[in-house]
């Protein structure tokens, strides 16, 4: 996870948590604190890497390689018939999980009858700090890759570097679907049966040739027997390529993540715009009420008509400022204008504005700029309601909702398009 996806995380955590320390019972709120809760748990959910292949392809060794050499134990999984589930723990243990879906430890005596047990599949856990962003999972030989690949994020497909893509793997790998190939990544094993660095350049160029637009890196591994890559104290240790895949898997693991952050920051602001919009609208005083209705009815009909085309963007954009101005100043006196500013020379009204050229799109900013507009009306609504044993409780949880909505932001982008837009053009 990124530095941004991380510091997003925070931020979120701890909307939620100070949103809960209100203790308001607002249905809304209530919905918006779960929402930010699935969230964080979809952002920290480690990113899932899937290792396919024929039989005796090398992927309980790539798995091995991709934890830290000698660290899996082998011993117990190798050959094993069942998919093996590698993920952090703070120490190391090993399940046997059941048709039932019961975990049973099974790492403690070996003649421990419970090991007998048909399982189908096993859990190792490790204290390896990669583990908490990555979980891998070694599959069978036996069973069809399509069963795995539901939640995969990343997919590895193991072929042997000495016989490469068999025309069965081509078969399999075209049997799943295409999105597998967004982040895959081609490992050929036993890189060390290659005795010539001509030879290494040879399978990786063949590969490529053969696998184009198929998978996002070709990677060649010596999986069985290698060391780490650079071993130190080794003479002429050999270069397993595990640097290279763990970098590979890094990188396209970093893009998932950012990608999830990316559409959890578009959920958030909309999540945090619609809680604001309702946030106890019903605690408003009646008149205060009628004159939220009022906007909502007079920025409708200006929607209505730019749809419909009887009225141009310019002047609907700049009617709404002119709209939201009048009724801010009717909900806080002087929010707008200040004191000493008449209404004549007020520089949100008179200053230049660019409008932007096209239709379809500044429709949609209209849309947005009412919704936006509206959520800080609402803002000043809720100031100007008498004080109640619970009020602050809702000027904090309105506080963090702007924020969680970053309308701040919405204006930036705004004003951002209409400085960057041909001034004076058609609608």
């Amino acid at each position: 996870m990124s530095r941004a996806s991380e510091q997003f995380l925070a931020e979120i955590r701890d909307a939620r948590e100070r949103l809960i320390e209100t203790r308001l019972t607002d249905t809304a709120l209530t919905y918006c604190i779960a929402g930010l809760s699935r969230i964080e748990e979809a952002l920290r959910r480690p990113v899932r890497v899937v290792i396919l292949g024929e039989y005796n392809s090398g992927k309980t060794s790539v798995a091995d390689l991709l934890i830290g050499a000698g660290l899996l134990p082998t011993s117990v999984v190798a050959n094993t018939q069942v998919p093996v589930l590698m993920t952090y723990a703070e120490t190391a243990s090993m399940f046997g999980v059941t048709e039932a879906g019961t975990r049973i430890r099974v790492d403690g005596d070996e003649n421990d009858p419970l090991t007998d047990i048909a399982f189908r599949a096993i859990q190792v856990a490790l204290p390896l700090e990669h583990l908490r962003r990555l979980q891998i999972l070694d599959t069978p030989s036996a069973a069809s890759p399509a069963a795995f690949i539901e939640d995969a994020d990343i997919v590895i497909w193991c072929t042997v570097a000495t016989r490469a893509w068999t025309e069965s793997e081509r078969a399999l790998w075209a049997s799943l679907p295409p999105r597998c190939c967004r982040n895959a990544l081609l490992v050929a094993t036993h890189k060390d049966s290659l005795h010539l660095a001509e030879e290494v350049t040879s399978v990786t160029e063949r590969l490529r040739a053969m696998t184009t637009g198929l998978f996002r890196d070709i990677v060649l591994v010596a999986a069985e027997g290698g060391r780490d890559d650079g071993a130190a104290g080794h003479a002429g240790a050999t270069d397993t390529g595990a640097a290279t895949l763990r970098n590979a898997v890094a990188s396209l693991a970093g893009e998932i993540a950012d990608r999830r952050t990316h559409k959890a920051e578009k959920i958030v602001r909309r999540l945090g715009r619609l809680t604001f919009h309702h946030l106890s609208s019903a605690r408003l005083r009646p008149e205060i009420a009628t004159l939220l209705t009022d906007w909502e009815s007079r920025s409708g009909l200006i929607v209505e008509q730019l749809t419909a085309g009887t009225r141009t963007v310019p002047s609907a954009i700049e009617e709404l400022l002119q709209a939201y101005a009048g009724f801010a100043e009717l909900l806080s006196p002087g929010v707008i204008l200040g004191d000493s500013i008449p209404v004549t020379t007020a520089r949100a009204l008179t200053a230049p504005l660019h409008w932007p050229a096209n239709g379809a799109a500044a429709q949609r900013l209209v849309k947005t700029l009412v919704s936006d507009l509206t959520a800080l009306l609402r803002m000043l609504a809720a100031r100007s309601t008498a004080a109640s044993p619970r009020h602050g409780d809702y000027q904090t949880a309105r506080g963090i909702l702007l924020a969680l909505a970053d309308l701040d932001g919405s204006f930036a982008a705004l004003e951002r398009m209409l400085g960057s837009s041909t001034p004076d053009a058609p609608a």
